[in-house]
């Protein structure tokens, strides 16, 4: 896979155990940059390319764009509703069991309306998602912590939505060296592809498990 822009010379070649930066020293281009991307995955057109075996892919369909690390809902209805779809696909490989459990369901519900001195009824079907959403799933998050929350996150784009790529603004602004070597460490055993996109350089945390590439524009958008 790559991430071209049109205005580069330089591509992206997004390799596993590699981690890609792109550093905009002129603000105003960082900028430009960030809203390109911004609205090239809303649809709009850009000059960004993501491309597979040399033919181009929907760009807003295959990668995703985090923006605000501070405000990133991992228990949201679209996501919850891809967590439920996943659960009703396994309770329909495992109807034996559910069959069991309405079963059992149904004829304490009989019971109810039986000891209610009120003309009560219920419903001929028990519903899978209905019966599903008793449970009230989610995903854990620690204490609300940032960190955890951010890494299950990316998980969450890869594994649920499958996301190839995850462009990610102010990462060194928000994390510790340590807790973004944490972060790398993950994406790496989970497979994860990402971009960050800063407007200054940050210490290169390349080590024996992953590398990391930085590409630098300076003040004058020159390539360096």
């Amino acid at each position: 896979m790559k991430i071209i822009n049109k205005n580069w010379q330089r591509k992206i070649e997004i390799e596993d155990n590699v981690i890609y930066t792109l550093v905009f020293e002129n603000k105003k281009y960082y900028r430009e940059n960030i809203i390109e991307l911004i609205n090239q995955h809303k649809g709009c057109e850009g000059s960004y390319i993501f491309s597979n075996n040399n033919k181009e892919i929907e760009f807003e369909k295959y990668s995703y764009i985090i923006t605000d690390i501070f405000n990133i809902d991992i228990n949201s209805k679209k996501v919850m509703t891809k967590i439920y779809t996943l659960l009703l696909k396994e309770v329909i490989e495992d109807i034996t069991n559910y069959n069991e459990l309405s079963t059992n369901i149904r004829a304490y519900f009989e019971k109810l309306i039986f000891n209610s001195s009120l003309e009560i009824e219920q419903s001929e079907e028990l519903d899978m998602l209905s019966l599903l959403k008793l449970g009230n799933f989610k995903i854990h998050v620690e204490n609300d912590d940032i960190l955890e929350k951010f890494i299950k996150f990316l998980k969450v784009l890869t594994e649920l939505y499958g996301y190839k790529i995850v462009f990610i603004i102010g990462l060194h602004s928000v994390f510790t060296l340590d807790e973004i070597k944490e972060i790398y460490k993950e994406l790496c055993l989970n497979k994860i592809n990402i971009i960050n996109i800063e407007y200054k350089q940050f210490k290169n945390l390349s080590n024996e498990n992953y590398k990391e590439i930085v590409y630098i524009f300076d003040v004058d958008n020159c390539e360096i």
